[in-house]
């Protein structure tokens, strides 16, 4: 992982406290953040964990974990929390951040957002059969979950060609800024 330097941890951390999330001193620990967040036990650092690092500004110790990557974006730490910190916004804040600054624990991270910003700017939205083959190709494990793949396909969870958005020249300028 590239370690970023401490003037740009210090301005991740003031534009949290600036544009994202004023409040954040307010945290007081209670837990419920964590609580109440359906992947808690697979993160190495808990939702009320991550603000207690921004508030210590260890934004090096965030990055260095996969714990903003698995964040569903869910929103229900932030509604659970009882001084309104919005936390959810705080993980994707840093979640953009580290992308910003190549800052990954594991490469597949950086291959993942990759694929998917070149999936949904040719076809204009998610293609999941092109994600994972793009991953297994990338990773260099063929046929990863190949027995996952055939019967999601049987069921038809996902569809086997992708549909297109009607206007996606527009959103294709966009992905390429990020890429």
């Amino acid at each position: 992982m590239r370690k970023i330097n401490n003037n740009l941890s210090d301005k991740i951390r003031d534009e949290i406290i600036n544009f994202i999330e004023p409040d954040i001193y307010y945290c007081y620990q209670c837990g419920r953040c964590t609580a109440g967040c359906p992947l808690a036990n697979v993160y190495e650092y808990q939702p009320n964990q991550i603000i207690r690092l921004v508030q210590a500004n260890e934004i090096n110790s965030i990055f260095d974990s996969n714990s903003i990557y698995l964040c569903l974006s869910c929103e229900i730490c932030s509604s659970r929390c009882p001084q309104g910190i919005d936390i959810a916004a705080i993980m994707s804040y840093l979640r953009i951040k580290s992308w910003e600054n190549r800052s990954f624990k594991e490469k597949l991270i950086a291959e993942f957002y990759k694929a998917f910003l070149k999936i949904i700017g040719i076809f204009g939205r998610s293609y999941e059969p092109g994600l994972i083959l793009n991953l297994n190709l990338v990773s260099g494990k063929f046929f990863n979950d190949m027995d996952l793949a055939l019967n999601i396909l049987r069921k038809r969870k996902i569809k086997l060609f992708p549909e297109f958005v009607k206007d996606r020249k527009k959103l294709s300028r966009v992905v390429k800024k990020y890429l």
